[in-house]
């Protein structure tokens, strides 16, 4: 264990090679202003301990006879962190590494009358179980509704049973678990994903962007229809999540919804779209409103990058054409600076708020704090784990 300056420098070190993996002793003792000799030492540690790994030797220049550098790199082998997606119907859960590789992943179906908290903990359990004799170094987890991650509350969900008070999870889950926890809306989580492993095409930035997630719930029993069909979106804002006043920033409602109607969507009844699968016209008018409302935001925020995922990647190309649309109509400037937002998509069949929330927890330790006040992150979060 190091403590003082080095805890200080080892955990900039590991900050610097999450941002900029490759960077050599070198590297770091230039950009930190520190010796050579206190650096070697720092990194030593840092290897011992499983976090840093060596690469191969590196030519600096073409003189065969001039100094070689050794890159580093944060170790995928160094531990994990399980993340979880809580829905009403089910917990998709996943143990994940700091370079985001899947170690394992699984569904675990909720009964209707079950204890969040107790789902929570028997899912954390069993993903624990499934990766032995590795670190854990925490659990995130994303859950639909409002929730203030400072504190770990759920503030507000209608289907996570948060209707009249708001539910406290952190400290009650980290007394039960042994580990921190970390606790956010499961759009917003998507959005870890992208901050940390993104999958955006060349080129692209992914400073500032909109995430918008969407749960597609199939009906086991009829394949062309859905049982819900749930919206959240999130912002980002050069490399920060906007939470707004009241950690409600996201929250979406129909742009075209009739007020009368209640529900996210607000067309016709509530389970109006639920059969969109089937009826291509409802999927028209889905796809239309769903569009409107992202391209609106997008130019009002004049943001270049919108990320979509959680089941909508399927309707990729009919959204898209939808999007466009919508962007040429709500674009002041078209027809003097006409511009086009191209849509990323999470890959198919990939579990973003899942993935996302454990980056939540990998991103705070490696180039944290995620949030004021959280202020043990790098070496002084890692050492003070139970399995250090």
């Amino acid at each position: 264990m190091i403590e003082g300056k080095n805890e200080y420098y080892g955990s900039r070190m590991l900050s610097l090679l999450y941002k900029k993996p490759g960077l050599s002793r070198s590297d770091l003792a230039d950009v930190l202003d520190l010796d050579r000799g206190t650096v070697s030492r720092i990194v030593q540690y840092l290897v011992s301990s499983g976090l840093v790994e060596e690469g191969a030797e590196i030519q600096e220049s073409s003189d065969q006879a001039g100094r070689k550098k050794i890159p580093l790199f944060l170790s995928d082998r160094s531990g994990y962190t399980i993340g979880l997606e809580v829905q009403y119907e089910f917990i998709k859960y996943g143990a994940v590494s700091p370079l985001g590789t899947e170690l394992y992943s699984g569904m675990f179906h909720r009964a209707p009358s079950g204890n969040l908290l107790e789902d929570i903990v028997t899912v954390v359990n069993l993903a624990r179980n499934a990766v032995p004799g590795k670190r854990l170094f925490g659990v995130g987890i994303a859950l639909s509704g409002l929730v203030d991650p400072i504190h770990g509350t759920l503030l507000f969900s209608l289907s996570l049973g948060a209707r009249n008070e708001p539910i406290p999870l952190k400290d009650e889950l980290i007394n039960r678990l042994g580990v921190p926890v970390f606790l956010d809306n499961d759009a917003k989580c998507c959005c870890y994903d992208v901050l940390s492993w993104p999958y955006q095409g060349p080129g692209a930035n992914p400073e500032s962007f909109i995430y918008t997630f969407c749960e597609f719930i199939e009906n086991p029993i009829d394949p062309g229809r859905y049982d819900r069909i749930g919206i959240g979106t999130a912002v980002v804002l050069q490399e920060k999540i906007f939470y707004g006043s009241r950690f409600a920033a996201g929250e979406f409602r129909n742009l075209y919804a009739d007020p009368e109607l209640p529900g996210q969507l607000g067309r016709y009844s509530k389970d109006y779209f639920n059969l969109m699968r089937s009826d291509p016209e409802r999927r028209a008018l889905f796809i239309h409103d769903l569009a409107g409302s992202m391209a609106y935001i997008a130019n009002f925020l004049d943001i270049q990058l919108v990320y979509m995922g959680g089941g909508i990647e399927r309707y990729g190309a009919e959204l898209q054409e939808a999007f466009d649309r919508a962007i040429e109509s709500t674009w002041l400037y078209q027809e003097y600076l006409p511009r086009r937002i191209q849509i990323q998509f999470a890959p198919s069949d990939e579990k973003p708020a899942v993935r996302g929330a454990a980056a939540m927890v990998h991103r705070h330790i490696f180039a944290g704090p995620i949030h004021e006040g959280e202020e043990r992150t790098g070496l002084a979060y890692l050492q003070a784990l139970p399995n250090w």
